[in-house]
């Protein structure tokens, strides 16, 4: 008796792991950032005068309010996310999209505080590249003026569909992996940009500003790491775990 309760576990499991693979795979692209994911990101790099070099009186304007100085940290904790949300152009049309909500601690060289300085704050980004592409056929540079947060996975994949993104095709940005490489002119002075984003969670966690020798002029990077939790998983294998509770209880009456 003990074998087919095995039995009936294993084929349960078998079940809701296949079908869970056959909703991924029928989708091509998901969601990496789960509920409960933290990201904590750290300067790790800052180069005053080469930043005052490249950018001028402009350079406070080169990096993200706040982190101006190594040590500097940001934290985003992931409270839910949406896998049909839309983004809205107004009379041109939406796209779909994928939501997280999060609760967000801006740059500090303290410890975080209890409560967040922003509670969930909503960040979309597109389901598809070729909306990207579409939305930047109809209303021209604006999908493209803006740093995408967090893209969908396969992020590799996913990046490279981006038309305006590919080397052949737009002079100033291009992909390399999971990488977003900005070749950019300030005044007279030329700079690279880096934008890393993580291949699990697609999440941007990694910054770079390089001057045109290549060195790295400021920097911040990804220093701590929780990852998040799937509840249809959990609950899945509760269920299995239920199910045979009850079945070896009825046995027993």
């Amino acid at each position: 008796m003990k074998i087919k309760i095995f039995l009936l576990e294993i084929i349960l499991f078998h079940i809701l792991i296949f079908s869970t693979i056959a909703q991924v795979q029928a989708a091509n692209y998901s969601l990496g950032m789960k509920k409960g994911t933290e990201i904590i990101l750290e300067v790790e790099i800052f180069d005053k005068d080469g930043l005052k070099d490249v950018f001028g009186d402009g350079w406070k304007n080169s990096f993200p309010e706040d982190a101006d100085e190594v040590g500097m940290k940001y934290k985003i904790v992931v409270k839910a996310v949406d896998t049909d949300a839309k983004i809205k152009l107004g009379i041109l049309g939406s796209y779909d999209a994928f939501l997280i909500e999060a609760d967000i601690w801006e740059w500090t060289d303290e410890e975080f505080e209890k409560e967040a300085d922003e509670d969930e704050f909503e960040i979309v980004t597109f389901k598809d590249p070729e909306d990207i592409n579409d939305a930047y056929k109809t209303v021209g540079g604006y999908a493209y003026d803006i740093i995408l947060p967090f893209v969908p996975i396969d992020v590799v994949k996913f990046l490279d569909k981006i038309d305006e993104w590919k080397e052949n095709d737009h002079e100033e940005w291009k992909t390399e992996g999971n990488t977003v490489i900005h070749d950019s002119i300030f005044q007279e002075e030329t700079f690279v940009e880096t934008f890393t984003y993580d291949t699990d969670t697609g999440f941007l966690v990694e910054y770079k500003i390089m001057d045109e020798d290549g060195a790295v002029i400021y920097k911040y990077g990804q220093s701590k790491f929780i990852p998040g939790y799937e509840i249809p998983l959990i609950l899945g294998i509760a269920g299995i775990s239920i199910i045979g509770l009850i079945y070896i209880m009825k046995r027993k009456i």
